[in-house]
C-alpha cells in the first residue's frame, strides 16, 4: 500500500507541473524563454540538416509547416477557408518551382477542406440549426439532387471504372463541403467583406505575376515545364509565343479566374464611394484583366463581356449603370475596331467575337453534330470520367475515351446523359434566380451591389461552361462556391436584422 505522504507529494507535484505547463503553453503561448529556446534549437537543427542532409531537412521543414497549416484549419474555420483559397491560387506555382510539377495538389486540397470541416467538431459547434437552414434553401436542394444523381452514376452500366467515377464524385463531395464551410464561416457581414478582401489580394498578386511573365518572359523553370510535355506545349505555345498561366495550372484556368474576379471587383469598384479604396480596386482590376488578356483564353474574353452585360441588365434603372454601359460600349468598340493589328493579344481578343467565322468554333460544331446521336440514345450518359484525357486514363476501351468535349455542357451531357444535363441546367437557373431575387428583395444599397456582382460572376461561369469545362478545377471552386454561399448568407443576415428590429420594436 502506498503511504499517504507519497500520495500527497504526488498530488502536489502534479498540481505544480500542470499549473506550470498551462501557464507556459496556454496562457503565454510559448511567448517566453522556453519558447525562444525551443525555436532557436529547431532553427539550428534544421539549418544543420539543410547543410548536411538537404532532402531530409526540406522534408522535416515541410512536415512542420504542413502540420501547422492543418492545425490552423482545424482550430479556426474562417482561417481554414482563407488557407484553402490561398493554397489553391498558388499550389501549382509551388509545385512547379519545388517539385517539378509532381506535388499532389489535389490530395493536399482535399486534406485542407476536410481539416477545415473538422473544425466544427473540434469547437463543438452546434450544427443542427445551420444544417437545417442550409439544406432547405432551393440552391442547396438542387445541388443535393445533382449529388445524389452522381452517386447513382456509380451503377451506370456503360462505365467500366470505379476509379473514374470516384475522381468526379470526390470533387463533387469536396465542393459540397466547401459550400457548407463558407456558409458557416460567413456568420456576419464583416466576415464576407474580409473574404472578399483576401480574394482581391490573391487575385491581384496572380494578375501581377501574369503580367511579369508577359513583360519579362517565362522563367527558366516555367519554360522547361511548358516544354516538358508535347500536348501541354501545344496548348501553351500559340502564334510564336507562350500563353501566360501565372500561378495556376494552365492558361485557361488562369484566364477564367481573372475574368470572373475582374468582373466581380469591377462592379464593386464602380459602386465604391471612397476614392482611395476605389483607386486600389481599379488598379487591382487592371492587372486582372491584363492577366486575362495575356492568358490568350478567348473564353475569358466572352466571360467578361457576358458578366458585365448581366450586371448592366440587372441594374439598368440606375443612372450610374447607364454611364457604365456607355463607357464599356465605347471601350469595346475601340478594342474591336481601332486600326492597330500588330498586337497578338489584341488580335486574339477580336477573334473571340468572330462567331461562326472562327475556325475553332467550326471544328467544335462538327464534333457536337457527330456525337449528338450518342447523347440521344444514352439518357444517363456513358459514365463519369469517360471523355477526353480522363476517359483514356480510366476507361481506355470506352466509346467516348479521348473524345474532346470542349464544353462543360457537352461533357456533362455525354457523361451523365441528357437527364444529368437537365438537372445541371436547373441548378444553374436556381442559382441565378436566387441572386436576382436577392437583388430585388434587398434594400441595403451595399448588399444589393454585392448580389449584382455575385450574379454577374456566376453568370459568366455559366457562359464559360459552353466553351470550356469551366467549373470543377481547384482554382475556381474555392471562389465559385463561397460566392454562392455569400448569396445564401446575405438573405439569412437580412432576416436576422429584420428579426432584431422587430424584437426592439416589441420592447
Amino acid at each position: 500500500m502506498v503511504p499517504a505522504s507519497l500520495v500527497k507529494i504526488k498530488n502536489i507535484l502534479y498540481s505544480v507541473v500542470s499549473t506550470y505547463l498551462h501557464k507556459i503553453f496556454i496562457e503565454q503561448k510559448l511567448n517566453n524563454f522556453i519558447g525562444y529556446a525551443s525555436l532557436s534549437f529547431f532553427g539550428v537543427a534544421l539549418g544543420y540538416l539543410f547543410a548536411v542532409q538537404t532532402t531530409l531537412g526540406i522534408a522535416i521543414a515541410g512536415l512542420v509547416c504542413s502540420t501547422a497549416v492543418v492545425m490552423a484549419c482545424i482550430l479556426d474555420t474562417q482561417m481554414g477557408l482563407y488557407i484553402n483559397v490561398i493554397y489553391c491560387f498558388f499550389a501549382f506555382a509551388f509545385s512547379r518551382f519545388f517539385f517539378n510539377d509532381e506535388f499532389p495538389t489535389g490530395v493536399a486540397s482535399d486534406i485542407l477542406v476536410l481539416a477545415t470541416l473538422f473544425s466544427f467538431f473540434i469547437k463543438r459547434t452546434n450544427l443542427r440549426s445551420s444544417v437545417d437552414r442550409f439544406v432547405h434553401t432551393p440552391v442547396v436542394i438542387a445541388i443535393l439532387v445533382l449529388f445524389i444523381y452522381l452517386l447513382i452514376e456509380l451503377f451506370n452500366p456503360y462505365a467500366h471504372s470505379f476509379d473514374g467515377w470516384y475522381q468526379t464524385f470526390r470533387k463533387s463531395l469536396g465542393a459540397l463541403f466547401l459550400l457548407f464551410i463558407a456558409y458557416k464561416a460567413f456568420d456576419d457581414y464583416k466576415s464576407i467583406k474580409n473574404f472578399l478582401t483576401l480574394l482581391f489580394i490573391v487575385c491581384t498578386i496572380s494578375g501581377i505575376y501574369g503580367c511579369i511573365q508577359e513583360w519579362h518572359g517565362l522563367f527558366n523553370y516555367e519554360r522547361a515545364w511548358a516544354m516538358a510535355d508535347e500536348n501541354r506545349f501545344g496548348l501553351i505555345f500559340i502564334g510564336g509565343d507562350f500563353r501566360k498561366f501565372s500561378t495556376m495550372s494552365d492558361p485557361t484556368a488562369y484566364g477564367i479566374m481573372m475574368a470572373s474576379c475582374g468582373i466581380l471587383f469591377t462592379i464593386i469598384a464602380w459602386n465604391e464611394k471612397r476614392w482611395p479604396v476605389k483607386l486600389v480596386l481599379i488598379a487591382g482590376v487592371s492587372f486582372m484583366f491584363l492577366g486575362m488578356a495575356y492568358s490568350g483564353t478567348r473564353t475569358a474574353n466572352a466571360m467578361a463581356a457576358a458578366g458585365l452585360a448581366m450586371f448592366m441588365l440587372l441594374t439598368l434603372n440606375k443612372k450610374s449603370t447607364k454611364i457604365f454601359a456607355a463607357v464599356s460600349g465605347v471601350a469595346f468598340i475601340v478594342l474591336m475596331y481601332v486600326p492597330y493589328y500588330s498586337n497578338d493579344t489584341l488580335n486574339r481578343f477580336r477573334t473571340t467575337f468572330n462567331g461562326t467565322n472562327d475556325d475553332s468554333y467550326k471544328v467544335r460544331e462538327v464534333n457536337r453534330a457527330f456525337i449528338q446521336p450518342y447523347i440521344y440514345s444514352h439518357p444517363i450518359g456513358g459514365g463519369l470520367c469517360t471523355t477526353g484525357a480522363g476517359g483514356l486514363r480510366f476507361n481506355p476501351s470506352h466509346y467516348l475515351a479521348g473524345f474532346p468535349p470542349d464544353s462543360g455542357y457537352l461533357k456533362k451531357a455525354l457523361e451523365t446523359g441528357w437527364i444529368g444535363l437537365i438537372i445541371i441546367c436547373i441548378l444553374y437557373f436556381v442559382v441565378l434566380k436566387n441572386c436576382i431575387k436577392g437583388y430585388f428583395d434587398e434594400e441595403d444599397p451595399e448588399k444589393k451591389i454585392l448580389f449584382a456582382a455575385c450574379c454577374a460572376f456566376l453568370f459568366s461561369f455559366y457562359i464559360a461552361d459552353f466553351a470550356q469545362d469551366a467549373i470543377g478545377q481547384i482554382t475556381d471552386v474555392v471562389v465559385y462556391y463561397p460566392l454562392i454561399a455569400i448569396t445564401l448568407k446575405l438573405k439569412d443576415l437580412g432576416k436576422k436584422e429584420e428579426d432584431a428590429e422587430l424584437n426592439i420594436n416589441e420592447i
